[in-house]
Parts: C-alpha cells; sequence; structure tokens
C-alpha cells in the first residue's frame, strides 16, 4: 500500500525559493537584452506589480513590494523619467497621485511577461503536461 506524503513546510518553502531564484535568473539574463532603458529588476517588478493592481498610490506599492516608501518613491521618479508610468490625480481625493503605466510601461510589461512565459516554460518543461496543470491550478488560487 503507497502512502502519499505531503511535504513540510520547509520543503515546500525551499522548493519555492529554489524556483523564484531560478525564475529570477532566468528573466535577468534575457530582460538585460531587451532593457535599453535600464529599468532594471526592481523596476520591472513595479511595472508588473501596477499591471496587475491599475493605478494606485503610491502607498500601496510600498505595502504590495514591501519596500521602503523612499526607495518606491525613487523608483517612480525614475520609472516617470524614462516614461514608464504616469501621475495622475486621485479622483476621490485631489491630493493623492496615482501611478500608472504609461503606453510605454504596458509595452515592457508585455515583454517581460513574454520573457517569464519563455522562462517558466523551460523551468517546467520536465514535468508532465498533468502536472504543469496541477501546478497552475495550485498558483492560480493563491
Amino acid at each position: 500500500m503507497s502512502t502519499k506524503c505531503s511535504p513540510s513546510g520547509d520543503e515546500l518553502a525551499r522548493a519555492l525559493d529554489r524556483l523564484m531564484r531560478r525564475v529570477e535568473a532566468g528573466v535577468h539574463l534575457r530582460a538585460s537584452a531587451i532593457d535599453a532603458d535600464r529599468i532594471g529588476p526592481l523596476g520591472g517588478m513595479l511595472l508588473l506589480t501596477l499591471a496587475d493592481l491599475g493605478a494606485v498610490p503610491v502607498q500601496t506599492l510600498v505595502a504590495t513590494s514591501g519596500r521602503d516608501k523612499s526607495q518606491i518613491t525613487r523608483l517612480v521618479q525614475m520609472l516617470e523619467g524614462k516614461g514608464a508610468v504616469t501621475r495622475q490625480r486621485s479622483p476621490e481625493d485631489g491630493r493623492i497621485s496615482l501611478i500608472a503605466l504609461s503606453q510605454k510601461g504596458v509595452r515592457l510589461v508585455h515583454d517581460l511577461r513574454r520573457i517569464m512565459k519563455e522562462v517558466v516554460d523551460e523551468l517546467l518543461a520536465p514535468l508532465p503536461e498533468m502536472d504543469r496543470a496541477a501546478l497552475a491550478r495550485a498558483l492560480m488560487r493563491l
């Protein structure tokens, strides 16, 4: 009789850490070829966050990134200077600026997502289709 053993929290944490590092390294190697504006990994992360959340205040970017407010503020200023994000006044509270993707930012996100897909496809290629589908379903629930 065979019993399936679930991985411990520690084993799962290590496996996820390993996967995230491999994805990050693969994306970094490929993205450097398209990063003519020198957005960098943290800039790419912020652009992907904006693509997920839409126009948000800086405080939301700080909370979702786990980064220091001054670091995110400088990053937003850099991305704005490179034309990747825009600032707009909040319709609810004119004192608050919302940060949003510009058209250039949308293009950069499209490129980053394409690269991420390539990297993930390569990393998961050894898994049978059924396992990849199960992993996708589990990740989508998070």
